[in-house]
C-alpha cells in the first residue's frame, strides 16, 4: 500500500536507464547535476564562443528542417506491440498530427529482446510481432508516414542484454532498411560499457546507413546521453559525453542528443525540461538545415501543466528541435492536441533559415529569447521559469530588427496581434512562456501593445516566490496597466476579482487616458473569507480601455495565492503536517520516507518519521508565529552504502522567514548531526538541503525524526477565522473501485504515504468516485484533496463532482469544478449542507485513472 508502488507501465529505457532500480535514479541524480560542471570544464577547454569547425554535413538529404513524429518511449514504455503501433499510426492522421507534419512512427526500444539466427540476423517475437516488422513499417507508410527504429552502438542495449548492433552495424542497418524503415536512433548504453569512441562508432554508423543495400535514405538519430563524469571521475570524460555532441554530430548524425533523458515513462517534468533546454543552448552554432541539437521529446500530459508543456513547445520550437511527440497520443486532450498542432508555432521550428534561437537577456527567472526567421521577422520568446508571474521586457532593437515606426507584435498562441513603438513586453504567467512573431511596421487597424503587471502582494518573507493569504487577514494587492503603443488608449479601468465571498475594497482609480509609455495603477485591499480552505487561489486584474475609433479591448492578469493549513500545535511530528511547497531536485520529497519511498535509516537506525530529499531541495511549512521549537536528526541515508563509495555528501540549513538559523556544515555518510532550534516568531520555515560542494551524485538526505514544539490550537471556525474539519478518526470511505493494496480507506487514514488507487489491471473506466461516511450527520462546508506525493502522478483528480446525502442513498451535487494536476493540496468549498455522506467523483484523472492520499471534510461546529 506504499506510494511508491508502480503504477506505470513499461521499465524499459528511452536513451539510458541504468536497470536496477537503486542505481537508475542515482545515475539521474548525477546527469541532473554534471551539467553545471560539465559547462564550466567547456568553457575552460573550449571558449564560450568557440564556434564548431565541422566537416560536411551527413549528406543524405534528410531533415532540411527539424523533424517531427512520433516516439514510443515516454508515453508507453517498453509496453507496445504491433497493434498498438497501428493505432497510434491510425491516431496520427486522426488527431490531424501527420497533417500538420508530424511523420515519423517510431519505435524506440522494447521491440527486440536481442535476439539473432544462426546468420546473425535479428529475430523478433512472433507474439509482439504476428506480421513481422516489414508489415508494420508497411501499415506506417500506408498512413502517408514514416518509420522509425531503435539499437544501441554497443553490444547490449539501455533496457536489457544483446539488444545492441555492435559487430554488425552494416547487417542490421541492411535489414533494417529492408524491411523499409526510414530513420534509425542509436543509443550508447552499451557502446559505455565496451568504452567505445561515440564520434568513431557514430561515424561507423553514418557509413553503414549511407551504403545500405537498398540504397534507402534514411534519418540518423545519436542518442549518447551521459553527461561526463556520471559514473565517477572522468566516467566518462568530456570527449566521450553528450556535451561533446555537437563537435562531430553536424557531420555525422541528422540530430544528435545534447543531454539526458528528459524524463521517466509517463513522466516528464518541468525542472528537467529547464535543464535540458539549457544545455541544448550550449551550441546553437552546430545546428542547422540537416543536422540539429536536440534536447529530447515533447512531454505533453506527462506530469506537467498545460501551461508548462506549451513552453516546452515552445522552446523547442526556438531552439529549432526536432519536435518528437514523446505522450501517448490516443488519448491527448483536446488542449494538448490543439497545441501540438498550432500551424504557426510549428512554423517557428520549421522556419528555412534554419538558425537555432538564442537567449539574449536573462533577469532572474524572465529569460528573452530570439530566432531569425527567413522572411525578416524575429519569433521572440518570453520565458517565465519561475513560480510566481513576470512582467518580462525586451525591445525590437535588441532583438535585431532595423529601427522602424513601429512594429507588428503576433501573439502565435493567442492569434492576437497588437503594434508597439518598439518595446516588447508582457506578463508571463508562472512556469509558461509567451511566443511573438515580430515584424516592422503595423497597420493602422492594428490594437496597441498593451501590459497589465500580475496582482502584487508582498510575499510571504523577503525573496520568497510564496504568496500567502490568511483567512480573516486584509492584504494590499495592486496591478499596473502600461501602453507600449504608437496611438494613446483612452477610458482605461481597472477591475479585480477574487474568490467568491473574499471581501475586496478599491482605492478609487476612475479612468484615464494612457499615452505610449505611460501607466495608471490601481489598489485593493483584499481579505479572505473566515473559514477559507488551505490551497490555492486565484486573483485576477482586467483592464479596459479603447483605442482608435471606439476600439474595445479587455486584459487580464492573475496570482496564485496560497491559503496554507492552519499552523501544527501541541508537539508532534513536522513531517505529519501538509507542506506548503517542496522540491528535490531530479526526484520528489518524500513524507516519512527517504527518497524514492526507502527506509530512513541513518547509521544503522531507521526511523518512522522525517523527509526524505535530493539536493538541492527546499521543503516549506506555516507555522504562524506558533512553534517555539524543533529537533531531528539530519544525515545520509545508508542506503547510499550499497551504491557507491563516492558522493553521500550534503549541507543542510534551516532558515526562518528567510534568516537562517542552522547550518550543519558538511555532512557526510560517516556521521549524522542533530537539530536543535528555537522557532519562536517564526512564520514561514524552509528545511534547505544543499550539495555537499561535489554535485548531488548519491546523496540521499534525509531529515529524521522532525520533532516540534507549539503552542495551543488557533482558533477555528465559528469563533476563529481558520477552518475546522472532522475529525478523521471518525471517518470511513467506500469506493467504486479500489486495486487490491489501495483501499478507500488509505485516503481517510491520516497518513500521507498510503493511497486510495481506483483499479488500474484491468482499468475501471471513469467516472469513479469515493464516500466518505461521518459517522452522523453534521453541517459541512466543503473539503480539501490532498493528491499522491511519490513520483507519479497517475490518478491525480484533475476533474471532478462533489455530491452529499443524508442517507447515503439520495445524493445531491452541491460542487463540480476542475483542479490542476500537480501535487499541490488542493480544496472545493460549497454552501453549508446537512449530510452524513460526501462523495468525491472523479470525472477525469491523470491516465484515465483516480486516486487520493487524503481526503478531510471541513465542517462547521456549533458554537
Amino acid at each position: 500500500m506504499n506510494i511508491v508502488r508502480n503504477l506505470s507501465s513499461g521499465a524499459r529505457t528511452l536513451c539510458f536507464r541504468p536497470r536496477a532500480v537503486v542505481s537508475r535514479h542515482v545515475v539521474r541524480a548525477a546527469i541532473a547535476v554534471s551539467l553545471a560542471l560539465a559547462i564550466a570544464v567547456q568553457f575552460m577547454l573550449f571558449g564560450s564562443t568557440q564556434p564548431v569547425q565541422a566537416q560536411a554535413n551527413l549528406d543524405n538529404g534528410l531533415a532540411i528542417t527539424p523533424y517531427m513524429g512520433w516516439n514510443t518511449y515516454y508515453g508507453l514504455g517498453s509496453n507496445f506491440n504491433e497493434q498498438t503501433i497501428v493505432s497510434i499510426a491510425d491516431a496520427m492522421v486522426s488527431s490531424g498530427l501527420e497533417a500538420a507534419g508530424y511523420q515519423y512512427v517510431w519505435i524506440d526500444g522494447g521491440w527486440w529482446s536481442g535476439t539473432r539466427d544462426n546468420n546473425n540476423n535479428i529475430t523478433v517475437d512472433a507474439t509482439q510481432w504476428p506480421h513481422g516488422m516489414q508489415w508494420i513499417a508497411d501499415y506506417i507508410h500506408s498512413k502517408g508516414l514514416k518509420a522509425g527504429i531503435y539499437t544501441d552502438a554497443g553490444s547490449n542495449g539501455c533496457g536489457g542484454a544483446n539488444q545492441g548492433s555492435y559487430g554488425h552495424y552494416q547487417q542490421d542497418v541492411d535489414q533494417f532498411a529492408a524491411w523499409g524503415f526510414d530513420a534509425v536512433k542509436v543509443d550508447f548504453c552499451g557502446g559505455h560499457e565496451l568504452d567505445l569512441d561515440p564520434a568513431t562508432a557514430y561515424g561507423q554508423f553514418r557509413d553503414a546507413l549511407l551504403n545500405n543495400n537498398s540504397h534507402r535514405p534514411m534519418l540518423f538519430n545519436i542518442c549518447n546521453p551521459f553527461p561526463p563524469n556520471v559514473f565517477g571521475q572522468n566516467n566518462p570524460p568530456l570527449q566521450k559525453s553528450a556535451y561533446y555532441s555537437y563537435s562531430f554530430g553536424p557531420n555525422t548524425g541528422n540530430s544528435w542528443r545534447t543531454d539526458t533523458d528528459v524524463g521517466f515513462p509517463n513522466s516528464v517534468l518541468w525542472p528537467d525540461v529547464l535543464r535540458n533546454l539549457d544545455h541544448d543552448a550550449a551550441h546553437p552554432e552546430a545546428a542547422g538545415p540537416g543536422h540539429w541539437n536536440d534536447p529530447d521529446y515533447l512531454g505533453p500530459g506527462l506530469g506537467m501543466t498545460d501551461a508548462e508543456s506549451q513552453a516546452q513547445f515552445t522552446m523547442w520550437s526556438m531552439v529549432a528541435a526536432p519536435l518528437i511527440v514523446g505522450s501517448d497520443i490516443r488519448n491527448m486532450s483536446a488542449t494538448i492536441q490543439g497545441m501540438l498542432t498550432n500551424r504557426d508555432v510549428i512554423a517557428v521550428d520549421q522556419d528555412t533559415l534554419g538558425v537555432q534561437g538564442t537567449r539574449i537577456k536573462q533577469d532572474g527567472n524572465g529569460d528573452v529569447w530570439v530566432k531569425p526567421l527567413a522572411n525578416g521577422d524575429r519569433a521572440v520568446a518570453l520565458l517565465n521559469r519561475g513560480t510566481s508571474p513576470l512582467t518580462i521586457t525586451t525591445s525590437a532593437a535588441d532583438t535585431g530588427l532595423a529601427y522602424a515606426s513601429d512594429y507588428t507584435l503576433n501573439n502565435l498562441w493567442a492569434h492576437q496581434s497588437t503594434e508597439t513603438a518598439g518595446q516588447i513586453s508582457a506578463t508571463v504567467a508562472p512556469q509558461s512562456a509567451i511566443l511573438y512573431r515580430v515584424s516592422k511596421k503595423a497597420g493602422n487597424e492594428t490594437p496597441p501593445s498593451t501590459s497589465l503587471s500580475a496582482p502584487s502582494t508582498p510575499a510571504a518573507y523577503p525573496g520568497s516566490n510564496l504568496y500567502l493569504a490568511l483567512p480573516g487577514t486584509g492584504m494590499t494587492v495592486s496591478s499596473m496597466f502600461e501602453n507600449y503603443g504608437r496611438k494613446p488608449v483612452n477610458d482605461v479601468s481597472l477591475d479585480f476579482s477574487a474568490p467568491q465571498g473574499w471581501q475586496v475594497k478599491k482605492q478609487p482609480v476612475g479612468t484615464h487616458t494612457v499615452g505610449t509609455g505611460e501607466q495608471v495603477k490601481g489598489t485593493w485591499l483584499v481579505t479572505p473569507s473566515v473559514g477559507t480552505l488551505p490551497g490555492s487561489y486565484t486573483l485576477s486584474v482586467t483592464a479596459t480601455y479603447q483605442w482608435g475609433n471606439h476600439h474595445k479591448e479587455s486584459t487580464s492578469t492573475q496570482l496564485a495565492v496560497t491559503v496554507p493549513s492552519a499552523p501544527p500545535s501541541g508537539t508532534g511530528y513536522l513531517s505529519d503536517h501538509y507542506w506548503l511547497d517542496a522540491s528535490s531536485s531530479y526526484s520528489v520529497p518524500f513524507p516519512n520516507a527517504s527518497v524514492e519511498g526507502y527506509p530512513i535509516t541513518l547509521q544503522g537506525h531507521t526511523y518512522s518519521k522525517g523527509i526524505g530529499v535530493v539536493p538541492q531541495s527546499d521543503v516549506e511549512y506555516y507555522l504562524g508565529n506558533n512553534c517555539t521549537r524543533l529537533s531531528a536528526t539530519v544525515g545520509i541515508n545508508d542506503i547510499v552504502n550499497q551504491i557507491n563509495p563516492q558522493g553521500g555528501t550534503a549541507i543542510f540549513q534551516i532558515f526562518a522567514d528567510g534568516t537562517k538559523i542552522y547550518d550543519s556544515g558538511l555532512v557526510t555518510r560517516a556521521a549524522t548531526k542533530p537539530v536543535d532550534v528555537n522557532l519562536t516568531g517564526a512564520k514561514v520555515l524552509t528545511l534547505h538541503v544543499d550539495d555537499g560542494g561535489d554535485g548531488n551524485y548519491n546523496d540521499r538526505t534525509d531529515w529524521a525524526d522532525l520533532q516540534l514544539t507549539c503552542g495551543a490550537p488557533v482558533n477555528t471556525v465559528p469563533n476563529g477565522p481558520w477552518p475546522h474539519f472532522v475529525p478523521q478518526s471518525t471517518l470511513s470511505a467506500t469506493a467504486t473501485s479500489a486495486h487490491d493494496g489501495y483501499p478507500a480507506s488509505a485516503a481517510v487514514d491520516g497518513n500521507l504515504n498510503t493511497i486510495w488507487h481506483d483499479e488500474f489491471t484491468p482499468q475501471a473506466p471513469m467516472p469513479q468516485a469515493i464516500t466518505i461516511d461521518l459517522g452522523s450527520v453534521q453541517s459541512i462546508a466543503g473539503l480539501t484533496y490532498q493528491p499522491r506525493l511519490d513520483t507519479s502522478t497517475t490518478g491525480n483528480i484533475t476533474g471532478y463532482n462533489v455530491y452529499v446525502s443524508t442517507d447515503g442513498t439520495t445524493f445531491t451535487k452541491v460542487a463540480s469544478g476542475s483542479w490542476s494536476s500537480d501535487r499541490s493540496l488542493k480544496s472545493v468549498s460549497f454552501s453549508t449542507q446537512q449530510a452524513r455522506y460526501v462523495r468525491l467523483e472523479a470525472t477525469s484523472g491523470v491516465g484515465g485513472y483516480a486516486s487520493a492520499a487524503e481526503i478531510n471534510v471541513a465542517d462547521i461546529p456549533a458554537a
